[in-house]
């Protein structure tokens, strides 16, 4: 079974989220720095990643987005497929309100992502994934 790799792409710190059969989980979050694409090959290789799965919205963000994931597919050499990511960061943050104000402004990134990956994994015929 493949693993397949979700990406909430931000300009400042990427979220990612890991399958597991036909679960989406939130990862970890990395810095979008010159390290990212290593950081990111690093993950992929511990978990056998054969897939990935990148949250594209609207407008300018898309333009730099695809441009990340395609950079990315190219330096990690696996295909990857995109899901309208519009909302996910929003709907992450109603479903981890809290009452204390200060959990409000943690980042969840790679909650985003599990969002995004999951969205996807649901699209999929019913194959599972590893």
């Amino acid at each position: 079974m493949t693993k397949v790799l979700g990406i909430d792409f931000g300009t400042k710190r990427i979220g990612l989220a890991l399958s597991f059969a036909s679960l989406a989980e939130p990862l970890t979050i990395v810095e979008n720095d010159a390290t990212v694409f290593a950081n990111i090959q690093q993950i992929i290789t511990k978990e056998k990643v054969g897939q990935l799965v990148c949250g594209i919205s609207e407008g300018e963000m898309a333009v730099k987005t695809k441009q990340f994931a395609t950079e990315l597919a190219l330096f990690t050499k696996l295909p990857i497929e995109y899901v309208d990511e519009t909302l996910s960061s929003q709907v992450v943050r109603a479903k981890t309100q809290t009452k204390r104000s200060s959990n409000s402004h943690k980042p969840v990134d790679h909650f985003a992502a599990a969002e995004i990956l999951q969205e996807w994994l649901d699209m999929q015929p019913a194959k599972v994934y590893a």
